[in-house]
């Protein structure tokens, strides 16, 4: 089983990023294969029971960086940058869920898309100009990395019809 599980704090603008990406997924797109869309936000080891039925995980979410905002990186877990490890908006940081997996012996492949915020300390429910700018390319990342997981996925036909809200994620 693969998941996407997106993470970040909604109520805290970029920082939510991960969480808009796939609410944002799941609206445009009907996927097919053995593929689940979780929504992370800040459940910390809530996510525990759902990583443990995973054996390919990709997560996006929100890094602070030196870089421009709505810049992209992808990191493995072999790999991980020293700031996923530091304190932000989450309760329990996504690394400390990776090592309390491997404690118990369940080493899912781990792939992590972050992008660069502009704003995680402002209150507000809305992503930055740069960061929905990026969601393009990241959407074409994410999936050109489930597609050789035997993932495919069509548009969905509902996509913007009812609500045209969902078109700002990706102007």
């Amino acid at each position: 089983m693969t998941g996407i599980i997106g993470i970040g704090n909604l109520i805290l603008k970029d920082e939510g990023f991960g969480v808009h990406f796939i609410d944002f997924l799941r609206k445009k797109y009907i996927f097919k294969g053995n593929i689940r869309l979780i929504d992370g936000s800040t459940l910390g080891y809530g996510l525990l029971d759902d990583i443990f039925n995973l054996d390919d995980i990709i997560v996006v979410d929100a890094l602070k960086t030196d870089e421009e905002p709505g810049s992209i990186f992808r990191f493995d877990a072999g790999n991980l940058p020293v700031n996923l490890m530091k304190k932000t908006a989450h309760d329990v940081e996504f690394i400390d869920i990776i090592t309390m997996c491997g404690l118990q012996g369940h080493n899912p492949n781990i792939t992590v898309y972050a992008i660069s915020p502009e704003d995680c300390a402002g209150v507000g429910t809305d992503i930055s100009a740069p960061l929905k700018k990026a969601m393009p390319a990241l959407e074409n990342f994410v999936l050109e990395e489930i597609k050789p997981l035997g993932i495919s996925w069509s548009i969905n036909p509902e996509y913007g019809l009812y609500n045209p809200a969902v078109n700002r994620l990706a102007e």
